[in-house]
């Protein structure tokens, strides 16, 4: 996809994690669990910083564990969501995980409309323990 790139999140990324964390998940916690905590998702040792144009539009996070890989959070902000981009990550994900014979895992909160976005990716519902679904992707 043109104009979008990844680089490595470092410490000096966590006031943009949390302007993305609040954009992207705010509303899914207060309807889960009625507050949201005012903290970023970030981990700047799996985090990589999503750019379209050299500035930064979003967050991907992957836990490459020996066993399997955990995607942890794609975050876009909004004005850059259904414009393609996630499924362009997503998909540059798959194939990698393809390459790596690697099982993808993810969990979704069940207010969340991106469960839908996942299944079209070729994730399947293993199991559900409220509050999150949890869901995985691995080669056919």
């Amino acid at each position: 996809m043109q104009n979008i790139s990844l680089r490595n999140a470092t410490t000096d990324d966590a006031a943009f994690a949390l302007h993305v964390t609040e954009a992207c998940m705010r509303a899914y916690a207060e309807q889960t669990w009625g507050t949201w905590n005012g903290l970023p998702d970030f981990d700047p040792a799996t985090d990589m910083i999503v750019e379209r144009d050299g500035r930064g539009i979003g967050m991907i996070g992957v836990d490459r564990r020996q066993e399997f890989w955990v995607l942890e959070k794609i975050y876009l902000l909004p004005a850059h969501q259904k414009q393609g981009i996630g499924s362009f990550l997503l998909q540059c994900l798959i194939e990698e995980a393809k390459s790596e014979q690697a099982v993808l895992r993810l969990t979704v909160l069940q207010v969340n409309p991106a469960r839908r976005f996942y299944e079209r990716h070729g994730f399947i519902l293993t199991h559900t323990i409220s509050p999150r679904h949890h869901m995985e992707w691995r080669m056919s």
